[in-house]
């Protein structure tokens, strides 16, 4: 069965008992492996205990696809249900997971997590269809939905952070949750050792714990594409791809990026003064940052900007097709968007 998006967070944190197997996919890594974590202590509490936690890897399943049901059926030594961890899941695994549904019953939970998967795969279809498997879709967090989150996560660590600065961050760190996670631990850190007394993330405290973050960044890459930087682009390319950041998370926010700028184009177009259209944006284009937005406005006319932005939809398309290179596909198309930039 599919799960949808509103009901995701309340089924991980109580699975239901006749479920068998839980399939959560998507680009946001960070998510998934978050929703998966919640699942696991769901139906063992703690995920370490090796007695009532079992991992397995795909690579074995296709050797030993009844290695799968074997784990489901398995009974807990300590009571209690157990839970399989499946990490990396790919259509290889579909195999094994026919095998488990053959059995009368199960006493385990199956958690599979895995990437991005097309309504064309085999394994989203099986586990969206099935009454007794359950597919979760993760999909990238909006720029509200990743300021929202940075305010929950400070909450919860006693920290307080205006709108304003949550919504610089969820630009900074991108759209990916375990990204946004460890950008809010590493200011955790920071002003837990005594750098703030107040306990409040201000804008300087942002700036000085997510920089390096930023450079490696979905948003830091959309901006030098955007500005026509092709040696910036090409660095920070390689910085945010050999930092996990996955190619469509960077398509996304470049499409992001260049839909602003083409909303606040049209507005100049429609007679709005420059600072007028950057400043009804939502949220509204930062002081610091308003130059550089302003000359990526001249470089980006109403029709050059639609015109990349489908483009960059079509890569993103591309990336998801089975078997296509999706770090090629990103960079290739990167790279076109850098040279319309710089288009006079």
């Amino acid at each position: 069965m599919k799960i949808p998006p509103a009901r995701a967070d309340r089924f991980c944190a109580a699975p239901q008992e006749d479920v068998r197997l839980v399939l959560i996919y998507g680009s946001n890594e960070g998510l998934v492996r978050a929703r998966a974590e919640a699942c696991v202590k769901a139906v063992a509490e703690d995920p370490n205990d090796p007695f009532r936690v079992a991992s397995l890897d795909p690579a074995l399943l296709r050797d030993e696809p009844g290695r799968l049901a074997d784990e489901a059926a398995a009974l807990s030594l300590m009571g209690g249900r157990r839970a399989v961890r499946l990490r990396g899941a790919t259509e290889a695994v579909v195999p094994a997971i026919r095998s488990c549904l053959a059995l009368s019953a199960t006493e385990s939970l199956v958690v599979a997590e895995a990437g991005p998967l097309t309504p064309r795969s085999n394994l989203r279809r099986l586990c969206e269809q099935e009454a007794s498997l359950a597919a979760i879709a993760c999909y990238d967090e909006s720029a509200a939905d990743a300021a929202a989150l940075i305010e929950t996560l400070c909450a919860e660590r006693k920290l307080t952070v205006a709108p304003e600065t949550a919504a610089w961050l969820a630009e900074r760190l991108g759209s990916d949750r375990r990204q946004i996670e460890s950008g809010v631990e590493k200011i955790a850190v920071y002003l837990g050792d005594g750098e703030s007394e107040s306990g409040a993330l201000t804008m300087e405290v942002a700036e000085a714990c997510v920089g390096d973050a930023a450079e490696a960044s979905a948003d830091a890459v959309a901006r030098l594409a955007l500005a026509g930087d092709r040696e910036g682009l090409d660095r920070a390319m390689s910085r945010a791809l050999y930092g996990g950041v996955q190619p469509i998370t960077i398509l996304r926010a470049t499409a992001r990026r260049l839909a602003r700028l083409h909303l606040a184009v049209a507005a100049t177009e429609g007679g709005a003064s420059r600072a007028d259209a950057m400043s009804g944006l939502k949220p509204p284009v930062f002081p610091r940052e308003r130059n550089a937005f302003a000359q990526e406005m001249t470089r980006w006319p109403s029709a050059r900007a639609a015109r990349a932005l489908g483009l960059l939809t079509r890569a993103e398309r591309d990336c998801k097709v089975a078997g296509g290179a999706p770090e090629a596909i990103c960079w290739q198309a990167l790279l076109r968007v850098a040279r319309g930039a710089r288009k006079p």
